[in-house]
């Protein structure tokens, strides 16, 4: 049976999308009378409400929100938005702060803050802030080729290990399994950074809650774990074949 309240947000953040304001607020004040303390609603009916440019009545809803669930940095970063649009960016900052503390990673609030910063003309915070935007925009598009990378040379040295003659049982079982846990290693790492990748990237103005905005954030890192997986093992049968060529031409008397 679906979750009705849940097909709901998902239909306030479509909205919300579309620009269809008006009725995403409906939509918010509707379930908000079922479950009047429901943080996500009422962050929800705060973007609805800056993008209506009311700017009061989206930072009491933003305010009520946190006061439910203060660990939700979409939650301050509207917060933030609501304070700038009404000139009050001393309190503005203080939010974003906060956002950035529960969600270092969050480009978005990092960026707004160095904007306010600039209106403020405190040059210095704007310097350190555009540094943390650029050192947290890297080239997406790089990192699959280095995971996929290091995934085959350590295939190759596995592969090459194993193939290896004269080492005892105890030495090769120890540095095979040093190589697999280095291959675990390097899909954990992965893992983390599609996590700061989805920090980076997530932009709570378009809509904040369980479903965010963007169709990429809910990508399942499964399928690229098997790639890496896949080339791992193609790895190590490359580095077999590779010991296996050496060892037939040293083989080979002159």
């Amino acid at each position: 049976m679906p979750d009705t309240k849940i097909s709901t947000r998902d239909q306030i953040i479509q909205l919300l999308q579309q620009g269809k304001f008006h009725e995403a607020l409906n939509c918010c004040d509707r379930e908000l009378a079922v479950t009047p303390e429901n943080d996500i609603l009422l962050n929800n009916k705060a973007v609805a409400l800056i993008s209506l440019n009311r700017y009061e009545e989206a930072l009491a809803h933003a305010k009520k929100a946190a006061a439910i669930n203060p660990m939700s940095a979409d939650t301050w970063v509207n917060i933030g938005v609501a304070l700038d649009k009404l000139d009050r960016r001393q309190e503005a900052t203080g939010a974003l702060r906060r956002a950035l503390k529960i969600s270092p990673y969050n480009a978005y609030a990092r960026a707004l803050l160095g904007i306010i910063y600039q209106k403020l003309e405190m040059v210095e915070c704007v310097e350190h802030h555009n540094r943390k935007l650029q050192e947290l925009l890297f080239p997406r598009e790089y990192t699959g080729f280095f995971f996929a990378l290091a995934s085959f040379l350590l295939g190759i040295l596995l592969g090459g290990l194993h193939s290896a003659e004269g080492l005892s049982f105890a030495i090769r079982t120890v540095s095979e399994g040093i190589l697999v846990l280095l291959f675990c290693g390097i899909g954990a790492i992965y893992l983390r950074s599609l996590h700061i990748w989805k920090e980076t990237n997530h932009h709570p103005f378009a809509g904040s809650g369980t479903a965010a905005a963007g169709t990429g954030h809910h990508k399942s890192p499964y399928p690229v774990l098997c790639v890496l997986a896949a080339v791992f093992i193609l790895g190590i049968l490359s580095g077999i074949l590779i010991w296996i060529y050496y060892h037939s031409i040293i083989a080979i008397p002159v």
